[in-house]
């Protein structure tokens, strides 16, 4: 396998998980029991499923203070209770996501014994180190990771009118896009929103290079062209129903719109995307022609 591919870590059979906003899943039967993962922890990360469960909501007693912003940023404290945190288990998990094709998957515990409520998937944007009190009520070093919704990354790639980089070779604009792919949490990067918007849109610009106008998945040309005279795609982001969200470019594709909707909302979607996620395979197990 060729250095610059990501060895998935799941079948690409594997179901996907799919949850509706605001609707409220029991943990145990909904969740756990169904795509893996501990049913204790606040960060529960499977080993079934490319899925990472967050909960908050449960945890103030333990000096959490999980908020949104006024853009929808969700401000979720990394887990650990006595002592400094640290990047291991749960936190490592949200922190390389991404890079590991995993969905982050955001739920309200609403009470005890009454369920939580889905409040939708996010990306890590990045993080900040604060001093807050542990269970003790001992100072400790805490993280708060800054998770953007999914939505949001959705709406502006779907709406940006910034067309791909000019005259740049296929091979190129290959090589951004996995250099961009690779760029994950443990850097620690400090160049805020800014870096999942550059992630997104340089693989974004590969695959619609790649595509050549036609839809990947129909193979029929784009039904229209942009106001800027190219031919109009949308990505496709196939480890996730969702769309929007860095990723690698095996798990990207470019499809006409009525090729993007029936992947998420068609009768044989879950096939449909089973069936891309192969072509994505062979395409870049090759790399460009």
């Amino acid at each position: 396998m060729p250095s610059d591919q990501i060895s998935p870590a799941f079948s690409i059979a594997t179901a996907l998980p799919s949850f509706v906003l605001g609707r409220v899943y029991h943990r145990s039967q909904d969740l756990h029991s169904a795509f893996g993962g501990g049913e204790q922890s606040g960060i529960s990360n499977s080993a079934r499923a490319p899925v990472t469960f967050l909960f908050t909501g449960s945890g103030e007693r333990y000096g959490y203070a999980d908020r949104f912003d006024e853009e929808g940023t969700f401000f979720y404290f990394g887990e650990g209770q006595k002592g400094d945190m640290k990047f291991v288990r749960g936190n490592l998990a949200v922190l390389n996501h991404s890079s590991q094709g995993k969905a982050l998957h955001l739920f309200r515990v609403i009470g005890k014994g009454k369920g939580q409520k889905y409040l939708g998937e996010f990306v890590y944007q990045d993080h900040d180190w604060v001093t807050a009190a542990d269970v003790d009520g001992k100072p400790r070093n805490a993280i708060i990771f800054r998770l953007v919704p999914v939505a949001r990354l959705e709406q502006l790639e779907l709406a940006s009118a910034d067309a791909p980089v000019e005259d740049v070779s296929l091979q190129e604009s290959r090589n951004r896009a996995i250099a961009a792919s690779k760029v994950n949490g443990s850097q620690e990067s400090k160049k805020g929103s800014r870096t999942i918007y550059e992630r997104s849109r340089a693989v974004r610009d590969y695959v619609l290079q790649r595509a050549a106008g036609k839809c990947e998945l129909c193979e029929l040309p784009a039904p229209f062209r942009r106001n800027d005279g190219l031919p109009y795609l949308e990505p496709h982001h196939t480890t996730r129903l969702s769309d929007g969200g860095p990723d690698h470019p095996q798990f990207v594709a470019a499809l006409c719109p009525a090729c993007h909707r029936e992947v998420h909302y068609g009768e044989h979607a879950q096939v449909k995307n089973l069936t891309l996620k192969e072509r994505l395979q062979v395409l870049e197990a090759s790399g460009p022609a």
